[in-house]
């Protein structure tokens, strides 16, 4: 009976060794997998790949591609800027090479309105804004001056003609030439005759003639009309 007894105790003992073993049995899991936009299917690069519990994790590449060695029962962690987290749990009874699709949502947060004021009053914004400078105010500045009506004057003092003024001014010159061809130009100062008669008239008392008065006297004034300016004269006449 005692032998009985012994022999149960060992079977039961191996039995139990042996789930001990097979529950103890760490399997290691290649995890991989495609992480991308629920909305718009495109990859996220550089999506956070962690567990938690064990401490560590991965990155996606550019394409949206990870690879994560994992345990069965794992909880790996999804996560993106401005998309919801996703949980996931490694199956305990899955293959060595283990593969997901993971689509994460865009999480949408409304913010409460937020009105920043740089200025206290309405006033002082105005006032600012009056004596605001332009980024380009120093270059309009050289603009104004460089361009102004007495530089232009100046350089156009300096410069010498275009092409088209010189042809102009040649031309001009050449006209000049020929109309004044076979004339002669003198000073009346100069001219000796001119003398001669300035000195006869001064001789003859001609200066004192005032005989030019009477032609003025005849013209006709501005308020009388031509035929009352002939009856008139008829009457003069007579």
């Amino acid at each position: 009976m005692k032998k009985n007894i012994t022999y149960l105790l060992i079977v039961i003992s191996l039995i139990i060794s042996n789930l001990a073993y097979s529950q103890g049995e760490i399997k290691y899991i290649t995890f991989s997998g495609l992480v991308i936009d629920s909305q718009t299917k495109e990859p996220l690069p550089g999506a956070y790949i962690t567990i938690p519990q064990a401490g560590r994790g991965t990155l996606s590449n550019n394409k949206g591609y990870f690879v994560l060695g994992v345990f069965p029962g794992d909880t790996v962690v999804f996560s993106y800027v401005g998309f919801k987290k996703q949980f996931h749990i490694i199956p305990k009874k899955t293959d060595i090479d283990y593969s997901v699709f993971v689509e994460l949502q865009v999480d949408a947060k409304m913010l409460k309105e937020v009105k920043v004021y740089p200025f206290s009053t309405e006033e002082e914004f105005k006032q600012a804004l009056v004596e605001m400078k332009l980024p380009d105010e120093r270059e309009r500045q050289i603009l104004r001056e460089t361009y102004s009506p007495e530089n232009i004057a100046k350089m156009a003092s300096v410069h010498g003609m275009s092409a088209d003024a010189n042809y102009r001014y040649a031309n001009n010159q050449f006209i000049k030439q020929i109309e004044s061809r076979g004339t002669t130009t003198m000073n009346p100062l100069l001219n000796p005759f001119s003398w001669i008669n300035f000195v006869k008239s001064v001789k003859s008392g001609a200066w004192k003639d005032k005989s030019w008065k009477a032609g003025a006297e005849t013209a006709p004034r501005d308020n009388v009309t031509r035929d009352q300016y002939f009856r008139d004269n008829l009457k003069k006449n007579e």
